[in-house]
Protein backbone atom coordinates (compact mmCIF):
# COMPACT_ATOMS: atom_id res chain seq x y z
CA UNK A 1 0.00 0.00 0.00
CA UNK A 2 2.91 2.54 0.73
CA UNK A 3 4.00 2.03 -3.03
CA UNK A 4 0.47 3.11 -4.07
CA UNK A 5 0.60 6.23 -1.60
CA UNK A 6 4.29 7.60 -3.23
CA UNK A 7 3.32 6.30 -6.79
CA UNK A 8 0.46 9.33 -5.99
CA UNK A 9 2.43 11.43 -3.76
CA UNK A 10 5.08 11.60 -6.89
CA UNK A 11 2.32 12.38 -9.50
CA UNK A 12 0.99 15.00 -7.72
CA UNK A 13 4.59 16.54 -6.85
CA UNK A 14 5.00 15.80 -10.52
CA UNK A 15 2.02 17.77 -11.70
CA UNK A 16 2.59 20.77 -9.03
CA UNK A 17 6.15 20.90 -10.59
CA UNK A 18 4.52 21.21 -13.92
CA UNK A 19 1.86 23.93 -13.43
CA UNK A 20 4.85 25.82 -11.57
CA UNK A 21 7.24 25.76 -14.29
CA UNK A 22 4.33 26.92 -16.52
CA UNK A 23 4.85 30.18 -15.20
CA UNK A 24 8.16 30.59 -16.08
CA UNK A 25 8.11 31.48 -19.79
CA UNK A 26 5.75 34.31 -19.44
CA UNK A 27 7.76 35.35 -16.20
CA UNK A 28 11.18 35.46 -17.96
CA UNK A 29 9.63 37.65 -20.90
CA UNK A 30 7.74 39.71 -18.34
CA UNK A 31 10.67 40.39 -16.92
CA UNK A 32 12.67 41.04 -20.02
CA UNK A 33 9.85 43.28 -20.91
CA UNK A 34 10.45 45.26 -17.87
CA UNK A 35 13.88 45.57 -17.64
CA UNK A 36 14.16 47.11 -21.63
CA UNK A 37 11.21 49.02 -20.58
CA UNK A 38 13.27 50.58 -17.29
CA UNK A 39 16.54 51.02 -19.42
CA UNK A 40 14.46 52.85 -22.24
CA UNK A 41 13.06 55.12 -19.58
CA UNK A 42 16.68 55.93 -18.29
CA UNK A 43 17.98 56.69 -21.56
CA UNK A 44 14.96 58.80 -22.50
CA UNK A 45 15.55 60.70 -19.35
CA UNK A 46 19.52 60.83 -20.00
CA UNK A 47 18.62 62.04 -23.37
CA UNK A 48 15.35 64.73 -23.60
CA UNK A 49 15.09 65.17 -19.40
CA UNK A 50 11.67 65.07 -17.67
CA UNK A 51 8.78 65.16 -19.63
CA UNK A 52 7.11 68.20 -19.07
CA UNK A 53 3.78 68.73 -20.88
CA UNK A 54 4.42 65.87 -22.69
CA UNK A 55 1.13 63.59 -22.05
CA UNK A 56 -2.48 64.50 -22.36
CA UNK A 57 -5.27 63.19 -20.71
CA UNK A 58 -5.40 60.34 -23.36
CA UNK A 59 -1.95 59.31 -22.40
CA UNK A 60 -2.74 59.17 -18.79
CA UNK A 61 -5.81 57.05 -19.36
CA UNK A 62 -4.07 54.72 -21.61
CA UNK A 63 -0.98 54.65 -18.88
CA UNK A 64 -3.56 53.77 -16.25
CA UNK A 65 -5.28 50.82 -17.83
CA UNK A 66 -2.43 48.28 -16.87
CA UNK A 67 -2.99 49.48 -13.25
CA UNK A 68 -6.26 48.79 -13.32
CA UNK A 69 -5.90 45.48 -14.56
CA UNK A 70 -3.68 44.65 -13.05
CA UNK A 71 -5.41 45.44 -9.50
CA UNK A 72 -8.83 43.94 -10.31
CA UNK A 73 -6.76 40.45 -11.07
CA UNK A 74 -5.68 41.01 -7.64
CA UNK A 75 -8.57 41.96 -5.82
CA UNK A 76 -10.83 38.71 -7.61
CA UNK A 77 -8.22 36.65 -6.62
CA UNK A 78 -7.46 37.57 -3.07
CA UNK A 79 -11.50 37.70 -2.38
CA UNK A 80 -12.52 35.16 -4.57
CA UNK A 81 -14.12 35.55 -7.87
CA UNK A 82 -17.25 33.38 -7.31
CA UNK A 83 -15.46 29.76 -8.35
CA UNK A 84 -15.69 27.20 -5.92
CA UNK A 85 -17.15 28.83 -3.30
Amino acid sequence: MSDYNNAIVAKKENEDRIAWRKLLVPAVGSAAFFATMLVNIINTYNKHGWPKNAFRKSDYLLMSIPIIVIFSAVEEEINGNGKGK
